[in-house]
């Protein structure tokens, strides 16, 4: 989600490249619609948007209810300094991808992204590993 054309064909372009599908928002408020009525991996979030912002759109995406609320989500912005990406992170984002976009930076932000997911997923649907003292 960007609300920069030439960034989302950019964003786009890299998804192709890394053998992903990819649908465009151009910003948070058209983000939560789509991820309320399509399923997704994961989500490449703008930090600067109108309307809603990149922030506002993940905690809102985050108090949805089931697992659209779990989805990755990787910040894409020009704002990484150690603090903002921090803050980034402390509201549910799983990965800060700095601007202009390095190809290889964000193939393995998404991927650890969602090998995180999948480790949080396969969690929560395996029992309990905890032993019983005794």
């Amino acid at each position: 989600m960007d609300d920069n054309a030439t960034n989302r064909v950019v964003a786009q372009a890299l998804c192709e490249m890394f053998g992903c599908s990819s649908e465009l928002a151009e910003d948070g408020m058209e983000a939560l619609q789509a991820v309320q009525e399509n399923r997704y991996d994961l989500i490449l979030m703008d930090i600067k948007m109108p309307r809603m912002d990149g922030v506002q759109a993940t905690e809102a995406i985050r108090a949805l209810e089931g697992p659209v609320s779990r989805i990755p989500i990787v910040a894409l912005t020009a704002n990484a300094d150690p603090e903002d990406a921090k803050h980034y992170l402390s509201v549910g984002m799983a990965a800060v991808v700095e601007k202009p976009i390095k190809p290889e930076r964000l193939r393995m932000a998404m991927n650890a992204a969602l090998a995180k997911a999948e480790q949080v997923e396969t969690r929560q649907a395996s029992p309990s590993s905890r032993r019983k003292a005794g």
